[in-house]
């Protein structure tokens, strides 16, 4: 009877030792648990303040990028011009025609322009630039006055040639690090309505 007292009486210590290394394993994985879930938050949650920098910083590209999007004109450059826009951009233009969808058809516009313009200048008012929340997206829109010349050839010393009150807009978009114009609109403002309406108070 006291061997079996005893037998039992180790079991009991050997059981309650079992118990309580699972609990202390189950605690232990736990805590674990718990602090990859915070590192991640950390990793995840920027503060305010660090927030407010990238924004800053990716409205800042925005901008550049919006002021330097025409140098290939420029350079006369249609290498310049491909790292500029994304391969499935859209051009809307001033003219019926000017509707194209994808590099092969922009290339091909933009080789014609840039063979007839030279010296082109921008001059950029009224710029409004939305940013997107994760900042690698970006809609822009402003009024641009453009001047250029037209090549000197054996019969043309070239002539100058503004158009004021362009109307531009665009969207670009951050692709492998790099902006890029996914679609960009000009138009110039037809004197009277096409459609006749009245604006309503």
């Amino acid at each position: 009877m006291i061997l079996i007292f005893i037998y039992f009486y180790f079991y009991l210590i050997q059981f309650k030792l079992y118990i309580y290394n699972e609990m202390k394993r189950g605690f232990f994985i736990f805590l674990l648990f718990l602090s990859i879930l915070n590192s991640c938050n950390e990793t995840v949650n920027l503060n305010p303040e660090n927030e407010k920098q990238i924004s800053q910083k990716a409205e800042q590209e925005v901008r550049d990028f919006i002021t330097n999007q025409y140098n290939f004109f420029s350079v006369g450059s249609i290498d310049i011009a491909k790292k500029t826009f994304a391969k499935d951009a859209i051009i809307i233009g001033t003219d019926e025609s000017e509707f194209l969808v994808g590099w092969d058809k922009i290339k091909s516009s933009l080789l014609g322009q840039i063979e007839v313009i030279e010296n082109p200048k921008f001059i950029s008012r009224n710029l409004k630039i939305v940013v997107s929340d994760n900042s690698d997206m970006a809609s822009y829109s402003q009024i641009l006055n453009f001047s250029y010349r037209t090549p000197t050839t054996e019969s043309s010393s070239g002539v100058k040639y503004e158009i004021d009150d362009i109307r531009n807009s665009g969207v670009i978009k951050k692709i492998d690090g790099n902006w890029k114009i996914v679609q960009i609109h000009w138009s110039i403002g037809v004197k009277g309505q096409v459609i006749e309406y009245e604006f309503q108070k």
